[in-house]
Parts: C-alpha cells; structure tokens; sequence
C-alpha cells in the first residue's frame, strides 16, 4: 500500500497552488542531484515543464546530459498518463536542445505510452518517474523524508505513526538479541519475549527480588535458556517485547519498575543491567506516535488480567 497520496497535492487549476506539482518535480529532481536548467513558469512552455541537466563522470571525463522533464498530475482522477498527454517527444527535445525525455507522473503511464517511449530507443533517452518510485525516492533518505512532509503533511503524520523505523538517537544502531541463537529481536519486526526469574523456596516466590533476566526467541530458545534456571529453583515471568515496543506499555512498565525500586525490590547486578539494556535499546522503536494497530493491540491487553500478560487489574 503506498504511504503516500498524491491528491494531498492540488490540481493545477489555477489560483496560488496552480504551479504545486511542478513546483514539486523541481524539489526532488534537484534532491535527486540534477541541476535545474529551466524551472516551471507561466509562459508558454512548447511542450516541457522543466529543463535539468545530468552531469555524467566516465573514464573519457564528464558528459552533461540535457533532459526535458513532462509534468502530468492525474492523481484525482486516477487515470493513467496516455500517449495523447505526450504528444510529439522528439520535437520537443529538438525544440529546446534536449536529448533525454523524463515524465514526472502522479499516475503510472499507459501501456500504449510505455510502448511508445520504448519504440523509440536509439532515438532518445527517456526515464519515468511515477508515484512508486518518487516515493521511493523521498522516503529513502532524512532530505526526501522532510520534502514529503512539505508538500504530503497528512501522509507523512500517518507514515510515521505507523512506521516501526527507530528514531536515529544513538550514534550506534540498537538491538536485542536472542540469548541463545543471536538472531535479532528487534528486526524486521519486534518479537520474541523477556523472561525474568524469581526465587522460589518452601514459602514460596520471593517477587521481592529478581535474579535473573534474558531476551529471547520463543519456543526452541526458550526452552533451552529456562532449562538450567529451573534447576536452580527459579520461576519465571514473561512479557512479549512486541508489546513492549509500544509506547504506552513501555512508559508504564518503565513507571512500574522504577515503583517497584522504590518499594524495595531488588535486582541482581546482571539482572538490572539486562533491563538496563531493555529500556535503552528499544526506546528509539517505542519514541514514535502509537499506531492504529498499537491502539486495537492495547485494548486487547486491557481485557487481560495483569498475571496473565495484560494490562487489566
């Protein structure tokens, strides 16, 4: 599903925002790292809507290459861009000294323009950007991140809610791994589980004091992780680090815990430096608006008691 909607962007019909999707071309083709030639204007243009320039580095030296840009902004009314849109290519680029055509498209192009381009190969060069690719090419880097927000403020809020991409706090990348087979817990997507382990004597579970901590897969590594602490006469807790992730449980189990330091709980010395890890390595997945499936996923806990996981009384 594309994160982007091009209608955020008016239609050139006229008034202060007629010139906005031109306006837009020459934003990302100068990102891009073409040198604009000629910007969008109110004249006549003969056919072309911008003018950049392609600086080429090869083993003979440097070619400029002298590309005429085609706007089309068919994105309210979803149609295709067809070769009637783009009529007389080659004239054109002969008009204005090019020798490379680039359609800048809100819509994907025709098969019937597609062929056309295509048929004339040799003639002249010709590139297409259409929505999936300038998308790609602004969500693909912090400059391209910060121009959709200027012209896609809507989706742009909506993409970052939902996006899972840590915020760039640490010089270092975070991660958690498994403990058992070192694959990540964080990535692609959060999974996997946090175990921590109690005492356990004639009384009973000492939950005053926790001793041990680990991060890991669930099922086989599990298993394998819990097997020796058993012997030691530990029980286990458990909480899975995809709802940790979200930011409304994290804040509360980071208040939880600091609650419980303050009432006297103890932590051994590697215990508290796992949770240590914790909070400090998922924070930049969790610094993020809480997302249309974080809420369904938060009112699902809400309906589980606390010993079973949730977050209910």
């Amino acid at each position: 599903m594309s994160a982007i909607d091009f209608t955020e962007i008016p239609l050139p019909t006229g008034g202060a925002s007629r010139d906005a999707f031109e306006m837009f071309a020459r934003e990302v083709l100068h990102q891009m790292g073409f040198k604009i030639v000629e910007g969008p204007d109110r004249g006549a243009d003969d056919g072309r809507d911008l003018i950049v320039e392609e600086l080429r580095s090869g083993i003979a030296g440097e070619t400029r290459v002298r590309w005429l840009v085609s706007c089309k902004h068919k994105a309210h009314s979803g149609a295709s861009v067809n070769p009637s849109d783009e009529p007389d290519v080659q004239d054109r680029l002969n008009t204005h000294q090019c020798r490379a055509f680039l359609g800048f498209y809100s819509t994907v192009p025709s098969s019937g323009l597609s062929g056309k381009l295509n048929g004339a190969l040799g003639k002249y060069e010709h590139q297409i950007l259409d929505p999936a690719r300038i998308e790609r090419e602004l969500l693909g880097s912090t400059e391209g991140i910060l121009l959709a927000k200027r012209y896609f403020p809507k989706s742009m809020a909506a993409w970052q809610s939902n996006s899972r991409d840590p915020a760039k706090i640490f010089a270092e990348p975070v991660d958690l791994k498994c403990e058992h087979c070192s694959k990540s817990l964080l990535f692609p997507e959060p999974h996997g589980i946090m175990t921590l382990w109690h005492p356990y004597n004639d009384d009973g579970i000492d939950k005053s004091e926790i001793e041990h901590v680990y991060f890991s897969c669930k099922g086989n590594c599990d298993r394998r992780l819990r097997a020796p602490l058993l012997a030691r006469k530990l029980i286990d807790g458990w909480e899975d680090i995809s709802d940790l992730v979200i930011p409304t449980v994290y804040i509360r189990w980071v208040m939880s815990t600091l609650n419980e330091l303050q009432e006297g709980k103890k932590y051994s010395p590697i215990a508290f430096g796992k949770m240590k890890d914790l909070f400090i390595n998922i924070f930049p997945i969790v610094c993020r608006h809480p997302s249309e499936e974080d809420y369904e996923r938060i009112s699902a806990l809400q309906r589980l008691p606390s010993y079973l996981g949730g977050l209910g009384s």
